[in-house]
């Protein structure tokens, strides 16, 4: 069981714009949909696609003010490991 949800958590992330994200999230804590959005220069539906499927796997938390939502890094070693892959590849 254990093993069938790390290979949904890896699904996840497995995406460029998704990484992109939580880079993102990793550098600033806490961040808006339309932030996110204008910060990688991507539609914002696309955007909430993206985050839709990164907190079905609770890689993310959502925190919702008024109209507004904001998005944070919900596992700690989501953070590390896509730190670690992303900083240590000489590509």
């Amino acid at each position: 069981m254990k093993e069938i949800l790390t290979a949904n958590v890896f699904k996840s992330i497995g995406h460029p714009i998704r990484i992109k994200i939580i880079l993102i999230l990793y550098n600033k804590r806490e961040v808006s949909v339309s932030e996110i959005s204008q910060l990688l220069n991507v539609d914002q539906p696309i955007v909430s696609l993206h985050l839709s499927i990164l907190k079905k796997s609770n890689v993310l938390n959502v925190r919702k003010e008024g109209k507004m939502s904001y998005y944070s890094i919900g596992d700690n070693s989501i953070k590390q490991a896509v730190n670690l892959i992303f900083h240590s590849r000489n590509i």
